[in-house]
């Protein structure tokens, strides 16, 4: 982490990308309401939230960084998942391996972000983070450069991406399945972060006012299931829900950031990319082992995200292996990276 970096906001992802696995673990229901209630708006808020002024007057710089930041994973990624398909049918992870045609049509869905590899489900976040940063930059240069970037115009922009996504069915003009309802709330939370940023900064309040917010969430979870593919008239309600839950996590990451687990959890969350990446496959360690203890078929590998049928408490350790074999695996794949740099520097060193 560089000095610079907000650790609080390190925290607030790792609290949001803990909450995602739990989510995928099969936990209880009423956990899951609870969770995909906020975790995924709270990533697009944060973003939000760092966007740096300074790419609204260089627009070409920023589209570039904010492209490179969530197009290059999602190809990397998905290529090295999509190669080893084949890989993980033969170890019974998948159902079926892809014919040479499969994998064309793959790679081009990739190239083009319209689809991924089932381990990497979680990659969509990339390619509505990808169009909502690009939406926002735009809009946000062209409104600075009519000098008309004001916090109630910037409202009023997400106030038209909620009503969009609300009648997205029945809009006029149907848009690309990229700018569905999905990205268009991205777009909105991602906006909310940027102006919820210049009003923290300045105003001085109760913080424990936000923390409270936790409440909403909580209540909501109780009677109702709302996550980000959520549609029509309920569009507007989870906005609202989501922000609310968005709000108190940054402000339960700014205590916690005084805490003693702060560091822990602010390397979890600069590393949320490749918890995003590998828990999946981390999932099915949790799951083959559980297998050959229960003398289960090992067909039943490839059940996705977790088994069917299982021990109630069996999330909990889903979790907790998602979590830290996946950080494990970066590990391993940062050092192999870093070892074959150095053995290609030295080579060529030598050459000379």
């Amino acid at each position: 982490m560089g000095p610079n970096r907000n650790c609080a906001l390190d925290i607030a992802k790792a609290i949001c990308i803990i909450l995602m696995v739990i989510g995928h673990s099969g936990c209880p229901d009423y956990l899951h309401r609870f969770i995909y209630m906020f975790h995924m708006p709270c990533f697009f808020f944060i973003s939000g939230y760092l966007l740096n002024d300074k790419y609204l007057t260089n627009l070409k710089t920023g589209l570039w960084k904010k492209i490179k930041g969530s197009y290059y994973p999602f190809i990397k990624w998905s290529m090295i998942f999509l190669l080893l398909h084949n890989v993980f049918a033969y170890l019974h992870i998948y159902d079926a391996s892809y014919s040479l045609k499969e994998i064309a049509i793959k790679f081009v869905r990739i190239l083009t972000m319209t689809g991924s590899e089932q381990l990497l489900g979680g990659f969509w976040f990339l390619i509505s983070l990808c169009w909502a940063s690009i939406a926002t930059i735009v809009f946000f240069h062209f409104m600075q450069k009519i000098n008309n970037l004001s916090y109630i115009n910037i409202f009023l922009g997400v106030i038209l991406l909620l009503t969009m996504a609300t009648l997205w069915n029945h809009l006029p003009i149907k848009l690309p399945a990229q700018f569905g309802e999905q990205t268009l709330l991205a777009t909105a939370f991602y906006m909310s972060g940027y102006i919820y940023r210049k009003i923290d900064l300045k105003c001085n309040y109760p913080h424990i006012i936000e923390l409270a917010l936790f409440i909403i969430p909580i209540i909501a979870a109780q009677f109702t299931n709302l996550s980000m593919d959520c549609k029509n008239n309920v569009v507007l309600l989870y906005y609202v829900i989501a922000i609310c839950g968005t709000i108190a996590t940054i402000q339960l990451s700014r205590w916690l950031s005084y805490a003693r687990i702060a560091s822990l959890l602010a390397y979890i969350g600069d590393k949320t990319l490749y918890i995003l990446t590998f828990h999946f496959l981390s999932f099915k360690l949790v799951s083959y082992v559980y297998i050959e203890y229960s003398h289960l078929p090992l067909d039943n590998l490839a059940q996705f995200p977790v088994l069917e049928v299982m021990s109630s408490w069996m999330w909990i350790v889903y979790t907790l292996v998602g979590i830290s074999l996946s950080l494990m695996i970066w590990k391993l794949v940062d050092k192999v990276v870093k070892c074959l740099m150095n053995l290609t520097h030295t080579n060529h060193f030598r050459k000379v």
